[in-house]
Parts: C-alpha cells; structure tokens; sequence
C-alpha cells in the first residue's frame, strides 16, 4: 500500500508540474521528499465522511 501512496502522490506532482503550477526545483525537491519520507500523513489513512457523516441520500457500507 506505502508504493501504491508514493506512486499516486509522484502522479499527482508531475501533473501539477507539466502544467507549469510548480517550478523545476520545487518539484524535484517535492519527488525528492516522497521518496524519503518513512510513512504518509493520515490524509491518506482514513475515509473522507465517516459513516455517521452521511447524508440521507447517501448509503453507508457495514450498517448491520
């Protein structure tokens, strides 16, 4: 799962780059911090709406 995070997050900053919104330097040292970085935030750990969070359009999973 940790290769799956750093290969989404190298994606995400390449996009950002070839689209001219980061300069060379920030984004290698960005690539360059993916790639040492021992773990990843809790951005990428947890769902974004929890069940209780729901709306009463919206179906949550496991509700038994």
């Amino acid at each position: 799962m940790e290769s799956a995070q750093r290969e989404l997050v190298s994606v995400l900053l390449e996009i950002i780059y070839t689209r001219g919104l980061l300069s060379k330097a920030v984004y290698l040292n960005a690539v360059d911090l993916v790639h040492s970085a021992m773990d990843f935030p809790e951005f990428f750990q947890y769902p974004a709406c929890l069940k209780g969070e729901a709306s009463g359009l919206e179906c949550a999973q496991d509700t038994q």
